[in-house]
């Protein structure tokens, strides 16, 4: 990191840029210039000098500020002050009214996240790092658990697929997309759709004649339906005046149908359509929500630049440790949603996977929404709590996106062991960031 950063406190608050500094341990020159004073802190690798009891007062009413700007300028070490105390003990001491108090969890080892789990007797908050090996256990058995006692639980996209001959769309491809959590419903005819609930429209055909004497039928039904989902039209597109109607209709996407309906060709057919379908959905499922600035994006892009996965996922669970009692970062995967690492809670890699389509999570994915609060004895929230190690979740528990662009890669999920959870409205913003960086590099 060479170049200076700055940005508002209105986006990061003081206490929260110096989370942010205190578990990547860089060196420089923190400035704040607050509405109640300013503030300059020479950092020497993530360590400080420990103040004196009468500049504690001013170091809390400086970090209790909510208006003003941050600036963070990167710089050699140099040595390390005579009194030096870590920003973590640091954050402890304003919090503590000057009192010390346990150790921060920045003061883990973040290298030995390398390793299967981390014990270490002096931490505040333990990482547990799990493996990435699949358990025995079929993640189908779970999700048919809660079909059979709570499918109002379940959250499928609802995939609308319109053909003349439904049997290449049966077997291998309705299973796998089932288990991406999408579920498949086949219509033969323009007119037959069902379009109320739909996430997304199929069109396939596999050769021009099939509609022939009906094209003002397929356009119709392409104008419709364009207005609510997307529309996939699969069918030969060597008729250009016609490949430019569908487009003026509303087409999303255009797709040339397979050379045969099994074999090599029709696998290729089956990974393109799932991308495609996959794609639109995530386009769909943006929201409005409040977007991370452009200085919180180079704060945390410049600060994580050499950060490993390992390294990233503690250091992301580091700064939820400032909020939460317990947390776990959870990935998202094509055909489930895969425990990672945490603290605080009893993590097991035999149970560290829940299914696509359980609703309680499916709706951050769809929605890059947070949830706060639970039904703790839902179906969906015993089964995460079954993923954490526990028999049920506080019904305080949070479980906030991680984004990439449009799409939500994982969700970092967190409590205060029941206790009311405090606002974590600047977590959030830096949950969606680092999740991204983390999970996608």
């Amino acid at each position: 990191m060479a170049r200076k950063l700055s940005g508002s406190l209105s986006d990061l608050g003081p206490k929260t840029v110096l989370r942010l500094l205190a578990v990547t341990q860089p060196s420089g020159v923190l400035d704040l210039d607050t509405d109640v004073g300013s503030l300059r802190l020479g950092v020497a690798r993530g360590k400080v000098m420990e103040p004196e009891p009468e500049e504690l007062q001013h170091l809390q009413r400086i970090f209790a500020a909510t208006a003003g700007e941050f600036r963070f300028e990167p710089g050699e070490a140099g040595e390390e002050p005579e009194k030096a105390i870590t920003l973590g003990d640091l954050l402890e001491l304003l919090r503590a009214g000057g009192e010390r108090a346990a150790s921060f969890a920045s003061d883990l080892d973040v290298d030995s996240l390398l390793a299967d789990q981390i014990e270490d007797e002096h931490s505040a908050a333990p990482i547990h790092l799990l493996s990435l090996d699949t358990p025995d256990n079929p993640i189908e058995d779970l999700l048919a658990d809660l079909e059979a006692n709570a499918p109002e639980e379940l959250l499928f996209a609802q995939v609308g697929v319109v053909t003349l001959d439904p049997r290449p769309w049966r077997g291998t491809l309705e299973v796998a997309w089932r288990r991406r959590g999408w579920e498949l419903h086949l219509f033969g005819a323009p007119g037959e759709v069902a379009s109320d609930g739909l996430d997304i429209l199929v069109i396939h055909h596999r050769l021009s004649m099939s509609r022939a004497g009906h094209e003002e039928d397929w356009i119709a039904l392409v104008e419709r339906e364009a207005q609510q989902v997307p529309v996939v039209w699969i069918g030969p597109l060597g008729d250009t005046v016609w490949v430019h109607r569908l487009v003026r209709a509303g087409v999303s996407f255009l797709l040339p149908p397979p050379q045969g309906e099994g074999g090599e060709a029709w696998q290729s057919f089956q990974g393109a359509v799932t991308t495609v379908v996959d794609r639109h959905l995530a386009i769909t499922a943006r929201t409005e929500t409040r977007e991370v600035s452009a200085a919180v994006v180079q704060l945390v892009d410049s600060l994580l630049r050499d950060t490993g996965p390992e390294q990233g996922l503690g250091l992301l669970l580091q700064v939820a440790a400032g909020v939460f009692q317990r947390g776990a970062l959870l990935a998202i995967e094509d055909t489930c949603v895969r425990c990672r690492a945490g603290f605080g809670y009893p993590l097991s890699p035999d149970s560290a996977i829940l299914p696509r389509g359980v609703g309680l999570i499916e709706r951050v994915i769809r929605s890059r929404e947070q949830v706060i609060g639970l039904d703790a004895e839902s179906g969906g929230a015993l089964q995460l709590a079954r993923v954490l190690g526990l028999a049920v979740l506080p019904e305080s528990t949070a479980i906030l996106p991680l984004c990439a662009g449009a799409s939500v890669v994982g969700c970092l999920v967190g409590d205060a062991e029941g206790k009311p959870l405090p606002d974590l409205g600047e977590l959030a913003l830096l949950a969606r960031r680092i999740g991204g960086v983390v999970f996608n590099g």
